[in-house]
Protein backbone atom coordinates (compact mmCIF):
# COMPACT_ATOMS: atom_id res chain seq x y z
CA UNK A 1 0.00 0.00 0.00
CA UNK A 2 1.54 3.29 -1.13
CA UNK A 3 0.83 6.85 -0.08
CA UNK A 4 -1.09 7.38 -3.32
CA UNK A 5 -3.29 4.39 -2.47
CA UNK A 6 -4.05 5.86 0.95
CA UNK A 7 -4.91 9.24 -0.56
CA UNK A 8 -7.16 7.67 -3.21
CA UNK A 9 -8.93 5.50 -0.64
CA UNK A 10 -9.43 8.53 1.63
CA UNK A 11 -10.89 10.57 -1.24
CA UNK A 12 -13.23 7.72 -2.22
CA UNK A 13 -14.27 7.20 1.41
CA UNK A 14 -15.04 10.91 1.86
CA UNK A 15 -17.03 10.94 -1.37
CA UNK A 16 -18.95 7.83 -0.30
CA UNK A 17 -19.72 9.46 3.06
CA UNK A 18 -20.99 12.54 1.24
CA UNK A 19 -23.12 10.25 -0.93
CA UNK A 20 -24.58 8.64 2.19
CA UNK A 21 -25.50 12.03 3.62
CA UNK A 22 -26.88 13.60 0.42
CA UNK A 23 -28.22 10.62 -1.49
CA UNK A 24 -27.47 9.74 -5.08
CA UNK A 25 -30.48 10.83 -7.09
CA UNK A 26 -29.12 14.28 -7.89
CA UNK A 27 -25.70 13.03 -8.96
CA UNK A 28 -27.06 10.16 -11.06
CA UNK A 29 -29.60 12.36 -12.84
CA UNK A 30 -27.04 15.15 -13.37
CA UNK A 31 -24.50 12.76 -14.89
CA UNK A 32 -27.17 11.10 -17.03
CA UNK A 33 -28.34 14.54 -18.20
CA UNK A 34 -24.77 15.54 -19.03
CA UNK A 35 -24.18 12.37 -21.04
CA UNK A 36 -27.43 12.81 -22.97
CA UNK A 37 -26.63 16.49 -23.54
CA UNK A 38 -23.14 15.71 -24.81
CA UNK A 39 -24.41 13.04 -27.20
CA UNK A 40 -27.19 15.31 -28.47
CA UNK A 41 -24.75 18.22 -28.79
CA UNK A 42 -22.38 16.07 -30.84
CA UNK A 43 -25.27 14.92 -33.03
CA UNK A 44 -26.48 18.48 -33.62
CA UNK A 45 -22.96 19.67 -34.39
CA UNK A 46 -22.51 16.83 -36.89
CA UNK A 47 -25.80 17.65 -38.53
CA UNK A 48 -25.13 21.40 -38.60
CA UNK A 49 -21.49 21.48 -39.74
CA UNK A 50 -19.64 18.14 -39.69
CA UNK A 51 -16.21 19.66 -40.39
CA UNK A 52 -16.13 22.34 -37.67
CA UNK A 53 -14.29 21.37 -34.47
CA UNK A 54 -15.16 24.68 -32.83
CA UNK A 55 -18.86 24.12 -33.37
CA UNK A 56 -18.52 20.57 -32.06
CA UNK A 57 -16.81 21.70 -28.86
CA UNK A 58 -19.35 24.49 -28.29
CA UNK A 59 -22.30 22.15 -28.89
CA UNK A 60 -20.85 19.55 -26.51
CA UNK A 61 -20.23 22.06 -23.74
CA UNK A 62 -23.65 23.68 -24.08
CA UNK A 63 -25.40 20.30 -24.37
CA UNK A 64 -23.56 18.97 -21.31
CA UNK A 65 -24.35 22.04 -19.20
CA UNK A 66 -28.01 22.04 -20.20
CA UNK A 67 -28.18 18.31 -19.44
CA UNK A 68 -26.66 18.81 -16.00
CA UNK A 69 -29.14 21.58 -15.26
CA UNK A 70 -32.13 19.56 -16.39
CA UNK A 71 -30.94 16.53 -14.41
CA UNK A 72 -30.61 18.63 -11.26
CA UNK A 73 -34.02 20.21 -11.74
CA UNK A 74 -35.58 16.77 -12.12
CA UNK A 75 -33.77 15.54 -9.00
CA UNK A 76 -34.92 18.60 -7.05
CA UNK A 77 -38.49 18.03 -8.18
CA UNK A 78 -38.31 14.40 -7.09
CA UNK A 79 -36.79 15.28 -3.71
CA UNK A 80 -39.28 17.94 -2.60
CA UNK A 81 -42.21 17.19 -0.38
CA UNK A 82 -45.65 18.72 -0.52
CA UNK A 83 -44.65 21.76 1.55
CA UNK A 84 -41.68 22.56 -0.67
CA UNK A 85 -39.19 21.10 1.80
CA UNK A 86 -36.48 18.75 0.61
CA UNK A 87 -37.06 15.23 1.87
CA UNK A 88 -34.30 13.35 3.66
CA UNK A 89 -32.80 10.61 1.52
CA UNK A 90 -34.24 7.15 2.08
CA UNK A 91 -32.04 4.07 2.46
CA UNK A 92 -32.07 3.19 -1.26
CA UNK A 93 -31.12 6.75 -2.22
CA UNK A 94 -28.34 6.71 0.38
CA UNK A 95 -26.98 3.43 -1.03
CA UNK A 96 -27.09 4.84 -4.56
CA UNK A 97 -25.30 7.91 -3.22
CA UNK A 98 -22.49 5.84 -1.71
CA UNK A 99 -21.93 3.95 -4.96
CA UNK A 100 -22.35 6.96 -7.27
CA UNK A 101 -20.23 9.43 -5.29
CA UNK A 102 -17.56 6.85 -4.44
CA UNK A 103 -17.43 5.55 -8.01
CA UNK A 104 -17.19 9.02 -9.50
CA UNK A 105 -14.41 9.93 -7.06
CA UNK A 106 -12.49 6.79 -8.05
CA UNK A 107 -12.87 7.55 -11.77
CA UNK A 108 -11.67 11.13 -11.19
CA UNK A 109 -8.67 9.81 -9.22
CA UNK A 110 -7.82 7.44 -12.11
CA UNK A 111 -8.01 10.35 -14.57
CA UNK A 112 -5.79 12.50 -12.35
CA UNK A 113 -3.34 9.59 -12.06
CA UNK A 114 -3.29 9.18 -15.84
CA UNK A 115 -2.67 12.91 -16.25
CA UNK A 116 0.15 12.71 -13.69
CA UNK A 117 1.76 9.88 -15.68
CA UNK A 118 1.37 11.70 -19.01
CA UNK A 119 2.11 15.31 -18.05
CA UNK A 120 3.31 15.48 -14.46
CA UNK A 121 6.75 15.31 -12.95
CA UNK A 122 8.48 11.94 -13.19
CA UNK A 123 8.24 11.19 -9.45
CA UNK A 124 4.48 11.77 -9.46
CA UNK A 125 3.99 9.64 -12.56
CA UNK A 126 5.96 6.78 -10.99
CA UNK A 127 3.92 7.09 -7.79
CA UNK A 128 0.67 6.87 -9.77
CA UNK A 129 1.96 3.88 -11.75
CA UNK A 130 2.95 2.10 -8.50
CA UNK A 131 -0.53 2.56 -7.01
CA UNK A 132 -2.35 -0.74 -6.78
CA UNK A 133 -5.73 0.95 -6.36
CA UNK A 134 -5.35 3.15 -9.44
CA UNK A 135 -4.03 0.37 -11.69
CA UNK A 136 -6.73 -2.08 -10.57
CA UNK A 137 -9.46 0.50 -11.15
CA UNK A 138 -8.00 1.44 -14.52
CA UNK A 139 -7.92 -2.22 -15.56
CA UNK A 140 -11.66 -2.50 -14.89
CA UNK A 141 -12.75 0.74 -16.60
CA UNK A 142 -13.65 0.64 -20.31
CA UNK A 143 -11.18 2.04 -22.82
CA UNK A 144 -11.92 5.06 -25.00
CA UNK A 145 -12.33 2.85 -28.08
CA UNK A 146 -14.83 0.62 -26.26
CA UNK A 147 -16.94 3.60 -25.22
CA UNK A 148 -16.79 5.43 -28.56
CA UNK A 149 -17.79 2.24 -30.37
CA UNK A 150 -20.91 1.96 -28.20
CA UNK A 151 -22.25 5.52 -28.45
CA UNK A 152 -23.10 6.96 -31.88
CA UNK A 153 -21.29 10.23 -32.62
CA UNK A 154 -18.88 9.91 -29.71
CA UNK A 155 -16.02 9.06 -32.04
CA UNK A 156 -16.05 12.69 -33.22
CA UNK A 157 -15.89 13.89 -29.62
CA UNK A 158 -12.91 11.66 -28.84
CA UNK A 159 -11.16 12.80 -32.03
CA UNK A 160 -11.13 16.42 -30.82
CA UNK A 161 -8.35 15.66 -28.36
CA UNK A 162 -6.10 14.10 -31.00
Amino acid sequence: MTLVDLVVLAVVALAAWRGWRRGGTSLVLSVAGAVVGIVLGAAVAGWWDPSSRGWLIAAIVVGGLVGIGLGRKLADALATRGGGRVARPVLVDRAVGVVAHGGLALVVCVLIGAAAVAFGPAWLGRAAEDSGVLTTAQDHLPTVSQVTGSVPGLDRVAAVGR
